[in-house]
């Protein structure tokens, strides 16, 4: 959950579906940390105790509201430069500062943090060399220290903001490669909806063909017929013959296309060889699948294989889409009796999607019925859970 929704933080620079959880995680290490500091600090002067503070405090609230983490990280260290009472310990905390700046998804943040990062290890060598406890002894600084002290804490900030930035651009590239998954996905079930479409236009057209010629060809002999019935009698047992003739073979046309449409609906063969390339799809896209099937699927009618087929590629999709890819999506199917197919996987907070219209859950749920099942597909176990169930089909039923 967001906690911009929340309503408990509204600074606009927050990380974006930053949980509750993350926001109260980072507090309590900052907690800590500034806790820690306060201890060490414990021999040192008030300024150095009041840097040590405001590091801690940017700590807490690093992700959840960024601004006050880079506010008390220059005020902490404009006090230091301006003092020459340099906190080392706190000092080296930035580290964290800068690479939480430069992992930011706002790039005004990301550049901003890194001219500061350059030009505050500047002001930093400067200051620290004419610290009184850590410049040098002479009280006179050279060009050679300045450089020095400037490429060593450069390398601290900057290096710290160059990891940061290395990880936000990793993460961005995983989710182009998980986007571009779900659409090659999505684009071949648009892809197998089209194909069944256009077959089902196909045998629309057939059925069409034969229903409307025979029926034509019928009507125009019946109304000959009843029209010459008095007056030419052979010519009404001609039109008659044409009918029967006509419907035999019309009869003869809409079972052979009654039959296509049958073995279309229950004969399309779904392999273990079709089911482990889905496997291996979703695992490329970064799945962690755990599949079990127990019981003889070879044995199955086709049309349960067909319908756990078509749930199952659904069900991995949408677990793919909003589930949470870090935890395990579980597979198992019993073809013990009949079918039963149970999908379910852990919920995301960073969904790399937004949420669809429901239509792919009412579709599974009308497959399962033409199948004779039933389909549920409801949160549980700290997740979603698909559930699909179809009895076994008396011999001789496909």
């Amino acid at each position: 959950m967001r906690l911009a929704r929340n309503g408990l933080f509204t600074d606009p620079l927050a990380f974006p579906n930053l949980s509750r959880r993350s926001a109260i995680g980072d507090a309590v290490v900052g907690f800590v940390v500034l806790g820690v500091l306060l201890l060490m600090a414990s021999g040192l002067n008030g300024t150095q105790q009041f840097v040590s503070v405001l590091v801690g405090l940017a700590l807490m609230c690093r992700r959840s509201a960024p601004t006050l983490m880079m506010l008390f990280a220059l005020v902490s260290a404009a006090i230091q430069v301006v003092t020459y009472d340099i906190a080392v310990g706190p000092s080296l905390l930035y580290a964290v500062l800068y690479y939480t700046a430069g992992n930011h998804p706002n790039q005004w943040v990301r550049r901003g943090s890194l001219i500061v990062a350059v030009i505050g290890s500047g002001f930093a060598a400067w200051a620290y060399q004419r610290s009184p406890v850590y410049g040098p002894t002479d009280n006179a600084s050279t060009l050679a220290g300045n450089v020095l002290t400037f490429f060593a804490i450069a390398v601290l900030l900057v290096g710290s903001w160059t990891v940061g930035f290395v990880r936000y651009q990793r993460q961005r590239v995983e989710e182009a490669r998980i986007a571009a998954q779900i659409s090659e996905l999505e684009r071949r079930r648009l892809l197998d909806l089209y194909d069944e479409q256009a077959e089902r236009s196909s045998l629309a057209r057939d059925m069409h063909d034969v229903v409307a010629h025979s029926l034509a060809v019928v009507v125009a002999q019946a109304e000959g017929a009843r029209f010459s019935l008095d007056a030419n009698p052979d010519a009404v047992k001609e039109s008659l013959g044409v009918i029967a003739d006509t419907a035999r073979q019309a009869l003869a046309d809409v079972r052979g296309v009654l039959e296509e449409l049958r073995s279309t609906e229950t004969t399309a063969a779904y392999t273990r060889t079709d089911r482990d390339q889905l496997y291996a799809r979703m695992r490329a896209a970064g799945m962690i699948l755990q599949t079990d099937s127990v019981g003889d699927e070879d044995a199955a009618s086709p049309l349960n294989v067909r319908v756990a087929f078509a749930i199952l590629t659904e069900s991995l999709t949408n677990a793919l889409k909003y589930g949470d890819l870090g935890s395990p999506v579980t597979v198992r199917q019993d073809w013990s009796e009949g079918c039963r197919l149970t999908v379910h996987n852990a919920l995301s907070a960073t969904p790399l999607a937004p949420g669809g219209a429901g239509h792919g859950v009412r579709g599974m749920a009308e497959r399962a019925e033409l199948a004779g099942g039933t389909l549920t597909s409801a949160a549980a176990d700290h997740g979603w859970t698909v559930d699909l169930s179809i009895p076994a089909r008396p011999e001789g039923i496909s």
